[in-house]
């Protein structure tokens, strides 16, 4: 059989933990995965394994977000191929919503974490067992048992550290997906798989978190600075001089109240972004507290100044549109980003969507007002807004891929 993944731009470090989690499994390692970077290339690959091997299996990943242009694919895949094709799909979307995914067409729909039941899926399919529609996680999943890339088949990304939020924000799914209790990778397997990353090439090693400074941490709020010292280290001890280490970076970022100088100084001394990214969300202090937040304005501004004197660069995310924003709450997030852009920092603005399980999900998608449209327009000509542009997802392809 030949399984095909879309490898959207959006979706990549998903695929690569699957992939790995596929490496694993000795039955599935020889699998044969071809990667289509966008619709054309997927339906190419659909329809010449259809033509070659008589069935085929596509993995989609689905954020809310891509929902509709998703729905839209599935009909098309199922157009070009009929009954021949197995559509799988998870992420956070058929998490959240896994009726509404079957209904569009596709044939099995993983809930929460896939390393487990999607090798097990294959397998299953493989062997002519079939499975059923809706698959669900067993348990969390030990993080240090999967790697978070495929170095045999060449899909490389960021090294998960960490897995889960202890905060679950108003508008975020990633505690409701992932869990509130932290789950942390061992040092020794982080070495590992960079060790595998400078093995084949890649001279860049980024740690990925959903709050940077958390690592070995049990209640995600209280920071283990030895265990992040140990962690850090022990990275810079195996991509040498040479190598470099990005974190509290893309794709991570830094809660506004663990930007400390004790942090700092770890980022100084081993890693080597010159740029860093901090959450702030609103500069409101009652918008912090009804999306339950945990830090305050004080705190962000804070953040900001500090990291400058380090010699940061900063990018602070905001969010606009919150449900419930008025517009002195508007004018005060105005009112605190002109600080942190005259500190020398930029902001990148996000638009409010309500995304299923988070306590906003019943609330209206998000707009800008006049106001905030205005002021982001002026801040934009002054340099003080970060545009984020999709970046080329870097996969090779060799054996034994089958791509």
């Amino acid at each position: 059989m030949r399984l095909i993944f879309y490898y959207h731009w959006l979706n990549s470090y998903s695929f690569n933990a699957l992939a790995g989690a596929c490496d694993t499994d000795s039955r599935l390692a020889e699998l044969p995965i071809g990667l289509a970077l966008t619709e054309e290339q997927l339906r190419k690959l659909a329809t010449d394994a259809l033509r070659e091997q008589g069935r085929v299996w596509v993995a989609l990943s689905i954020l809310t977000c891509q929902f509709g242009e998703m729905r839209r694919l599935i009909r098309q895949l199922r157009s070009d191929c009929g009954s021949k094709i197995v559509i799988m799909a998870g992420g956070p979307h058929p998490t959240a919503c896994p009726d509404q995914v079957l209904d569009a067409g596709v044939d099995v729909v993983f809930r929460g974490e896939a390393e487990v039941s999607f090798p097990d899926v294959l397998r299953s399919l493989a062997e002519g067992r079939g499975c059923d529609a809706l698959q669900l996680a067993p348990d969390p999943v030990d993080i240090d048992t999967f790697p978070s890339f495929s170095p045999n088949r060449g899909m490389f990304g960021p090294i998960e550290i960490t897995r889960g939020c202890a905060f679950a924000c108003s508008f975020c799914q990633t505690s409701h997906i992932f869990g509130v209790r932290l789950r942390h990778r061992s040092t020794g397997n982080i070495v590992r798989q960079t060790e595998a990353l400078r093995s084949t090439g890649p001279k860049v090693v980024r740690l990925l978190s959903p709050n940077a400074f958390s690592y070995g941490s049990i209640d995600g709020r209280r920071l283990d600075l030895d265990a992040l010292r140990e962690l850090l280290a022990a990275v810079r001890g195996t991509v040498g001089a040479a190598g470099k280490i990005l974190f509290a970076h893309f794709p991570s970022e830094a809660r506004p109240e663990h930007i400390a100088a004790d942090t700092l100084d770890l980022l100084k001394e081993f890693a080597d972004n010159d740029e860093i990214v901090i959450g702030a969300q609103s500069g409101s202090q009652r918008m912090l507290e009804a999306c339950h937040r945990s830090h305050t304005v004080e705190s962000v501004l804070e953040a900001v100044a500090l990291a400058r004197t380090y010699g940061y660069k900063v990018i602070v995310d905001f969010i606009f549109g919150l449900p419930g924003e008025s517009e002195s709450d508007e004018r005060e997030t105005l009112a605190v980003i002109e600080k942190v852009v005259g500190l020398g920092a930029r902001i990148h603005p996000h638009l409010f969507a309500p995304l299923p399980q988070t306590a906003f999900s019943a609330q209206r998608q998000g707009r800008l007002s006049p106001i905030v449209a205005q002021a982001l327009e002026r801040l934009k000509s002054l340099g003080g807004v970060y545009e984020n542009r999709p970046r080329q997802s870097r996969a090779t392809r060799k054996p034994p891929s089958g791509s």
